[in-house]
C-alpha cells in the first residue's frame, strides 16, 4: 500500500508488512526504549488467540527515517460486524512531544478501523502521566479518558544501567540478605525455553493463580508467549523440587518479568529472590539497563489480592513509573457520546485495577 501524507511535511504512514519485522523492532525495541507490547511478537501472540493485527509506520518524509509505530489490535465484537480496536503501550514514540507523529499514526489507524466498522480505538500508551508534553498531546488528539483500564497504569523500575555489582549494593539490606539465603540453602535457578518447562512453570502459577483468587490463560498461551517473544523460563528448584518460577523477556534496553508463579513449600530458602536475581543477571547478560516488573496496583491497600506481589516488587529498590491509564480515539465522533454510555453498561461489573 501507497504511504498517507496528510500535508507537506508530515510524516508519511504506512501500514507495514512481515518484511519489516527486523526494522519495527529495532525501533520500538531501541528507539524507543522496548515497548514489549507494540513488539512484532506480541502482535503475532494476539493473532494465535484471534487478534487481527495492523502495524502502521510513521517515517520522516525526507529521509524514510522511522519516527513513530503503532501496533493495533482488533476483532469483531459481537453480531452485526462491529468491533473494536485496541493499541497496548500504543503508540510508540521516541517522546510524547512528537505530536505531529502521534497525529498521523492515529489519524491513519481511524481511516483503516473505519473499514471494518470498528467503532473506538483504545490505546494507553507509556506517557508520563504528570508529563505537560503528554498532556498536551493527549488534547491535541482529541483523546478521553476511558471507563476502565486493561492494563496496570503503573508499573515498577529497576535501573540496572550501573552493572551487577552496583546493582545488588543498591538492593534494600533485606533483599540481598535473602538472595544470600538462598544461595547458601542450595537453591538453584535454571533457564530454558521448552515446552516441558512452560509446563512445569504453569503448575506453579496456576496454584498461585487459585491461592490469590486471579484469572489465567490457560497453558498453550504461556507456551506461545515464550515462542513469539523468545522469552527465557526461569524455575528455581531446591533439592530438585521447582518452587518458583517466571516467564521473562529481553527486549531492547528493557528486562521484562511477564508471568509468575510460586510454591508455599519452603519459604526459608527464599527461592523467589533467587530467581529473580538470576533474571537480573540474565537481563545485564543481554544489555538491559532497566528491569520492568510489570504492573502494581495505583493503591497499596492491605485487601486487594495484589497487595503481595506489588510489595515483593518494591524489595528490589526502583520506583514507581504511572502512565496515563486507557485512553479512547473516537472513530465516530457522532456515536462516540452514546457508545460511552453503552460500554458503562456493558463493564458495570467488570472489576477494575486499582
Amino acid at each position: 500500500m501507497q504511504p498517507s501524507r496528510s500535508r507537506a511535511g508530515d510524516p508519511a504512514t504506512t501500514l507495514v508488512g512481515p518484511d519489516q519485522r527486523e526494522r519495527w523492532d529495532r525501533f520500538v525495541g531501541d528507539a524507543c526504549g522496548g515497548v514489549l507490547m507494540q513488539s512484532w511478537g506480541w502482535g503475532e501472540l494476539k493473532r494465535r488467540h484471534g487478534w487481527r493485527v495492523m502495524r502502521i509506520a510513521a517515517a520522516e518524509p525526507a529521509t524514510g527515517e522511522p519516527v513513530g509505530a503503532l501496533q493495533v489490535l482488533h476483532r469483531p465484537l459481537g453480531p452485526g460486524g462491529f468491533g473494536w480496536a485496541y493499541a497496548p503501550r500504543g503508540p510508540a514514540l521516541r517522546s510524547p512531544a512528537d505530536q505531529a507523529v502521534a497525529a498521523a499514526l492515529v489519524a491513519r489507524a481511524g481511516r483503516e478501523l473505519r473499514r471494518p466498522r470498528v467503532m473506538a480505538l483504545r490505546l494507553d500508551p507509556e506517557w508520563n502521566k504528570d508529563d505537560p508534553a503528554a498532556a498536551a498531546l493527549r488534547r491535541a488528539l482529541g483523546l478521553r479518558p476511558a471507563r476502565y483500564d486493561i492494563q496496570h497504569r503503573d508499573t515498577w523500575l529497576v535501573d540496572l544501567a550501573a552493572g551487577e555489582e552496583a546493582v545488588l549494593a543498591s538492593l534494600p539490606a533485606s533483599t540481598r540478605r535473602n538472595i544470600r539465603i538462598a544461595e547458601r540453602s542450595g537453591v538453584l535457578v535454571g533457564r530454558e525455553s521448552t515446552a516441558a518447562a512452560v509446563r512445569e512453570f504453569y503448575l506453579l502459577h496456576l496454584a498461585t493463580v487459585q491461592r490469590q483468587g486471579f484469572t489465567t490463560r490457560p497453558c498453550s498461551y504461556y507456551e506461545a508467549a515464550c515462542d513469539e517473544l523468545q522469552a527465557g523460563v526461569f524455575t528455581a528448584r531446591h533439592q530438585g523440587t521447582p518452587l518458583a518460577s517466571a516467564i521473562a523477556v529481553a527486549f531492547g534496553p528493557r528486562l521484562v518479568y511477564l508471568y509468575g508463579g510460586t510454591s508455599t513449600a519452603a519459604p526459608q530458602v527464599r527461592a523467589p529472590y533467587a530467581l529473580h536475581w538470576a533474571v537480573i543477571k540474565w537481563g545485564l547478560a543481554r544489555g538491559c539497563s532497566v528491569y520492568d516488573m510489570w504492573g502494581v496496583p495505583r493503591h497499596f491497600d492491605p485487601a486487594n489480592p495484589a497487595h503481595g506481589y506489588a510489595t515483593f516488587k518494591t524489595r528490589w529498590g526502583g520506583a514507581r513509573a504511572s502512565h496515563s491509564g486507557l485512553l479512547v480515539a473516537p472513530l465516530w465522533p457522532g456515536l462516540d457520546p452514546a457508545l460511552s454510555v453503552a460500554e458503562s453498561l456493558l463493564l458495570r461489573r467488570r472489576p477494575l485495577l486499582t
